[in-house]
């Protein structure tokens, strides 16, 4: 009779076993596969590597960019100051700030990131153009670069917002803001590798200032 249960048992654990490898055959693997692909879009930013990725990339395209210049504590509020969202400026504890040229050596503006220490939450390009904007074709590398760097190299499979290129966004924003004659205008683009882009023209004095930023 004792024989008998240990048969009775030893059949019961090895079918609960069959059953539970069967159960793990059965899980669908679309779902994990699916998401490794969106996350293999998302790039790994840092203060470091994305600036001396975005130098490299802008200086084949004959734009110079300086070496990061660090900033953190009082300095913060005097040169990293974005947001007039009280509550995401006042969590930046930590700037890198880089001067942009053009190929004949003028000034275009500054990439900034801005976080905490080891963690940049924003990467921030500020372009300065003149009334008759004639750096528009430098804005368009310096946020393609942004874009590539900090993003994606995947434009031209998304095509975010109905823009084939980056470029084509760009000239968009250019004509509304020109059109709606407003003070500053916003473009913002959703959803690209899982992030919004924002891009902001304000008129000014000297005339235009473009300001991009993507979060991280």
């Amino acid at each position: 009779m004792k024989k008998m249960n240990k048969i009775i048992l030893i059949s019961i654990i090895s079918g609960i076993t069959i059953i539970v490898i069967i159960a793990g055959l059965l899980i669908p693997t679309s779902v994990n596969s699916s998401s490794e692909k969106s996350d293999s879009k998302i790039l790994s930013v840092s203060y470091v590597d994305t600036n001396k990725d975005i130098q490299s990339q802008l200086a084949m395209q004959n734009i110079s960019m300086s070496s990061a210049l660090k900033l953190n504590g009082f300095s913060i509020k005097t040169y990293c100051t974005f947001f007039a969202d009280e509550s995401i400026q006042n969590a930046i504890e930590y700037c890198t700030s880089t001067e942009l040229l053009d190929s004949n050596g003028r000034y275009l503006g500054n990439i900034h990131m801005v976080g905490v220490s080891n963690f940049p939450k924003y990467v921030i390009g500020v372009i300065q153009v003149d009334p008759i904007t004639s750096q528009l074709d430098d804005i368009k590398i310096i946020y393609q670069t942004m874009i590539e760097s900090v993003v994606c190299d995947c434009w031209d499979e998304e095509s975010p917002g109905g823009f084939e290129s980056v470029s084509d966004w760009i000239d968009a924003a250019h004509a509304h803001h020109l059109e709606a004659k407003r003070t500053t205008s916003k473009s913002e683009i959703n959803g690209l590798a899982q992030k919004d882009l924002l891009l902001e023209i304000t008129t000014n004095t000297e005339g235009y200032l473009w300001k991009f930023i993507v979060p991280n």
